[in-house]
């Protein structure tokens, strides 16, 4: 017989949702996470075609200038993202959503005015006060959504509804110039119009995320403690919890694993392709081919890791990944040629499967340990290890990018992330 109808239950996905959640505010949060994940990846895609078109900055200096824009942004958002989450708690999830959108959307509009380092510097600065507030959302407002028997498979859910939102924006405004170039309009004029583009989609987004969210906080506390408080009792938590723990540590190695896959693998593809003599539209298209295999084949282990964390002990999942991921890094450094389509692709996949598996096992291990009054302060707090990660990356895979070796920073990642698998399993271990 077919189970009666659930008000909380999508009829698609036969999810139970934790208590006061509808259907409509699981499928915003989904439609959020597509397009949150989408015009993050954008961005890091596009920041080479602008050190290209708008500054003509030599190649030899590109590495570091990405990781001194990247390492000043997540400094900034290492400041901010406790702040957002405990704000979260006491004011709701929808305002702070909504406004990190709307943030974004102004930072695309200042983009394409930038001539300079120092002038893109400052909108990338800008647009990272929207990074910070719409990255501790994403996974705070999917831990309320979520029932701990379903938590697994709603968090690999929202791993695809993300790894869509990159792979679709990727693809499409990624190529957006190449389309208008081919139009007659020049380089700059195409790259103006694509950030418009990213620009009005996220402001529409902001509309989309504020009407369909569910209104407050799932606190009935939170709201009457200070900001300062939350804080305090999220940091409080996660040292008394070792779940947690590996649950940052997840975040710190996969948002890692990011900046590499989202900044230096598409800085040295597009810069191999520039060298064989394609034009900044071409190559910029042409890299997209592994990236796009590395989001592809996130979606399906999404999926399959979102099913097992609701039956497989989920810190052995995590720790998993991580030893996954370090393989993966270390292969890619030695590619030598990688406009060699056919074995950078295949890498790319391991490197998508890895990253995504942390994650997705990082958000679960937090939805599930985290306590729900100062969920958002907890969330934050493993935000600030994901800043971390990415300042860390930047900063020291930069330099090596530059001044030692193209590979240098994938084999930064093997070590990190091999580092956090001996560690995790040690971690399992203790528990255990």
């Amino acid at each position: 017989m077919e189970p009666a109808s659930n008000p909380e239950t999508p009829r698609a996905e036969r999810l139970p949702l934790a208590p006061g959640y509808r259907a409509r505010q699981l499928y915003s949060y989904l439609y959020a996470a597509f397009i949150t994940i989408g015009l993050l990846a954008f961005v890091s895609f596009f920041q080479t075609y602008l050190m290209n078109v708008n500054l003509h900055l030599p190649v030899a200096l590109q590495g570091r200038t990405v990781a001194a824009l990247n390492f000043a942004n997540e400094l900034l958002a290492l400041c901010l993202v406790a702040p957002f989450g405990a704000l979260a708690d006491k004011i709701g999830r929808r305002a702070v959503y909504s406004g990190g959108l709307v943030w974004l959307a102004m930072g695309f509009m200042l983009y394409p005015l930038a001539r300079d380092v120092p002038q893109l510097a400052g909108c990338a600065l800008f647009f990272s006060v929207g990074v910070a507030a719409v990255g501790t959302m994403l996974g705070t407002v999917l831990a309320d959504t979520a029932r701990e028997e379903s938590r697994g498979r709603l968090v690999g859910l929202a791993g695809v509804a993300q790894g869509l939102g990159a792979l679709a924006l990727v693809a499409i405004l990624g190529s957006t110039p190449k389309w208008l170039v081919a139009a007659g309009l020049d380089e700059i004029r195409a790259g103006r119009i694509t950030l418009w583009f990213a620009a009005a989609l996220s402001a529409v987004s902001a509309v989309v995320v504020f009407a369909g969210l569910k209104h407050g906080t799932p606190s009935e506390r939170a709201p009457t403690l200070s900001i300062l408080r939350i804080v305090r009792e999220g940091l409080a938590a996660a040292r008394a919890n070792r779940r947690i723990l590996l649950a940052c540590l997840l975040q710190f190695g996969s948002f890692g694993d990011r900046v590499v896959l989202g900044t230096f693998l598409m800085l040295r593809l597009q810069q191999a392709w520039l060298e064989r003599g394609a034009s900044m539209a071409e190559a910029a298209s042409r890299a997209r081919v592994p990236f796009v295999a590395a989001m592809a084949a996130g979606l399906v282990t999404a999926l399959v890791v979102g099913f097992l964390l609701d039956r497989v002990d989920r810190m052995r999942i995590g720790v998993a990944a991580m030893a996954l991921a370090a393989l993966a890094y270390l292969l890619c450094g030695f590619v030598d040629d990688p406009t060699q389509g056919t074995l950078v692709v295949a890498v790319a996949i391991l490197l998508g499967v890895g990253q995504i598996a942390a994650i997705i096992c990082g958000q679960t291990l937090l939805g599930q340990e985290a306590p729900r009054d100062v969920r958002g302060a907890v969330f934050g707090l493993a935000g600030i290890c994901a800043s971390a990660a990415i300042l860390f990356t930047n900063g020291i895979g930069g330099w090596l990018y530059d001044t030692v070796s193209r590979g240098g920073p994938f084999f930064l990642l093997a070590g990190v992330n091999f580092v956090i698998f001996v560690f995790g399993l040690r971690l399992v271990r203790r528990v255990d």
